[in-house]
């Protein structure tokens, strides 16, 4: 059965939000005190995202650049602004720090990073995007909060599954919700469900993130939803993720267990059959694979008995 295509309305500003693009452009401005740029995407956006913050904001210094995880594409530029922009903070998990410095991580991040940078070399002539390890200004836990101008906090929670570093900001006074990638995002009708490190946690997340009633979700490759779109979006998201399981499941059966052939198998059906993509081929399968990998661990949990199969 061909899953429904969804139609929601996204929207570029909401109050003091202002999302700077979707796609492979995945930041979102606060213009708070100090004001926080969350999820400084992909390097060769770098330039684009100062630009923007000169635009939108007066006042740069102590700017906070907040990830919600630490893929390429969501920090990639972070440490081009670190260098424009000294006194910025880069805010993100106890574990997205440790990535941040980690060399092997941060020369796949760079290797990730150098397409895009490729692509817009005559855009970027003088200017050096490289990304570089980072050292993390504030480490979050759940339930911290970033502490602003004026008594005015924003709020960290672990929303896994996605990745083991994925955080959700919330500002509990306009109920404003930055969630990342933690309830996947909407593609050519699709919700994608990006679960790379466990199936069971990114349901649990999708939970977390509507027990929180947001009056607006910041999805960084879309946009933001207001009203009711946004508990229909995450309804749509969590059932999604269990028909994207299901598929796996599907395969891993039909491939007596053989991941790579599974991936193979969508790719072909997913990727290769389509014109149109917000990922570049090499990163989608990368994710794929470990979404495969997520789904048969899931499987083995629910043999062993350790986990809930309903889902």
């Amino acid at each position: 059965m061909t899953p429904k295509r969804l139609t929601f309305e996204f929207v570029r500003e909401f109050e003091d939000i202002y999302s700077l693009g979707g796609g492979h452009i995945t930041a979102a401005l606060c213009s708070c005190s100090p004001p926080i740029l969350f999820d400084p995407g992909v390097s060769a956006f770098g330039p684009l995202y100062l630009r923007e913050l000169a635009r939108r904001v007066s006042n740069t210094d102590n700017l906070i650049l907040a990830l919600s995880h630490t893929h390429f594409d969501h920090c990639g530029a972070a440490a081009y602004l670190k260098r424009k922009i000294p006194s910025a903070q880069i805010v993100t998990s106890q574990r997205g720090a440790d990535i941040l410095k980690r060399p092997n991580a941060v020369e796949l991040i760079r290797k990730l990073n150098a397409e895009y940078e490729q692509e817009m070399a005559d855009e970027l002539a003088g200017e050096d995007v490289t990304f570089t390890a980072l050292e993390a200004t504030l480490k979050l836990s759940d339930g911290n909060a970033i502490r602003l101008n004026g008594g005015r906090i924003c709020i960290a929670y672990e929303t896994p599954g996605h990745t083991r570093d994925s955080l959700t900001y919330f500002f509990p006074d306009t109920g404003i919700a930055f969630v990342g990638d933690a309830a996947g995002g909407l593609d050519l009708g699709f919700i994608h469900s990006p679960y790379l490190v466990s199936f069971a946690d990114y349901l649990a997340s999708i939970d977390k993130i509507q027990s929180l009633n947001p009056r607006a979700i910041c999805i960084p490759h879309n946009g933001i939803l207001i009203g009711d779109d946004v508990p229909r979006y995450l309804n749509e998201a969590k059932a999604a993720a269990i028909e994207y399981k299901d598929i796996i499941v599907r395969y891993l059966d039909m491939y007596r267990g053989d991941q790579e052939k599974v991936v193979e198998r969508i790719t072909a059906e997913e990727y290769d059959a389509v014109t149109e993509h917000i990922q570049k081929r090499q990163p989608f399968i990368l994710n794929l694979r470990a979404k495969v990998a997520a789904v048969a661990a899931w499987l083995e949990n629910r043999k062993k008995g350790e986990i809930d199969g309903n889902e």
